[in-house]
């Protein structure tokens, strides 16, 4: 399994603080992703922790289809908490980040995350450790972006010698994961979805006010110019630039 890079996760909350006012405007394929997780889920949870909760769609979700559930969700950033809060007033919110949590109580059975454990450092040592809170047969529920997410722009950025400085699992290695969690009835499966943009530099700004930006690792003054005209020149489709989205989603029993 490849490495996961080092994530400077002081820098990740202020992203996320800053783009708390926009980041419902821009995001479309987690709206996406939330809608695919609430769907597999399989049976009526009494009690679910949802991780990375950002603005609460998804707790909003799981509330309407679940609404006699007790939902304790937690996200690190108090912005993006206060904006759940006011959408799902019923639920309990906690601001911690999740490889740091320490769960109230146990017998959870249903643990939900959607496009959040990308940005776990630690993913095996923490998905272990939360898979002790489900009862069970209790269910872990989980969407995120696999390796071909953002491809066009990987290609470009390698040929200028340089890298997007994000690593992303794969399926089965998310599956392997939950397995070394101890979790059974793993299930895991990728698609690729492709958006369209005005052009690259669209799309950056719309990852960037979502939360989600990062730098890639440039090697010389004017990379990053020439990969986004390189873009442009590339991937155009007539009406704009093409982008492709991998949402894997993975479900496993306690």
């Amino acid at each position: 399994m490849a490495p996961v890079l080092a994530l400077d996760k002081q820098a990740i909350r202020r992203r996320f603080e800053r783009a708390a006012d926009a980041y419902d405007t821009f995001n479309v394929i987690q709206r996406e992703m939330a809608d695919l997780l609430v769907e597999q889920v399989e049976r009526e949870p009494h009690a679910i922790l949802e991780l990375g909760c950002g603005t609460g769609y998804l707790t909003a979700l799981l509330h309407k289809r679940f609404p006699r559930a007790e939902i304790e969700a937690v996200d690190f950033a108090p912005a993006m908490i206060a904006r759940a809060r006011r959408r799902v007033p019923g639920a309990r919110f906690v601001v911690c980040d999740i490889e740091e949590l320490e769960p109230e109580r146990e017998g959870y059975d249903l643990i939900a995350s959607s496009a959040t454990v990308q940005w776990l450092a630690e993913p095996e040592l923490t998905l272990s450790r939360l898979a002790n809170s489900l009862e069970i047969d209790g269910e872990l529920q989980l969407t995120t972006f696999g390796p071909r997410t953002f491809c066009e722009l990987d290609e470009v950025l390698g040929e200028l010698g340089c890298e997007r400085g994000l690593h992303l699992l794969s399926a089965r290695e998310w599956e392997t994961l939950l397995a070394g969690a101890g979790l059974h009835r793993i299930r895991a499966h990728s698609c690729e979805e492709r958006f369209s943009y005005p052009d690259c530099a669209a799309f950056l700004r719309s990852v960037k006010s979502s939360g989600a930006g990062y730098a890639p690792r440039v090697t010389a003054p004017g990379t990053l110019a020439k990969a986004i005209r390189r873009y442009d020149e590339r991937f155009s489709d007539g009406a704009g630039v093409t982008v492709t989205y991998e949402i894997v989603t993975l479900s496993g029993e306690r």
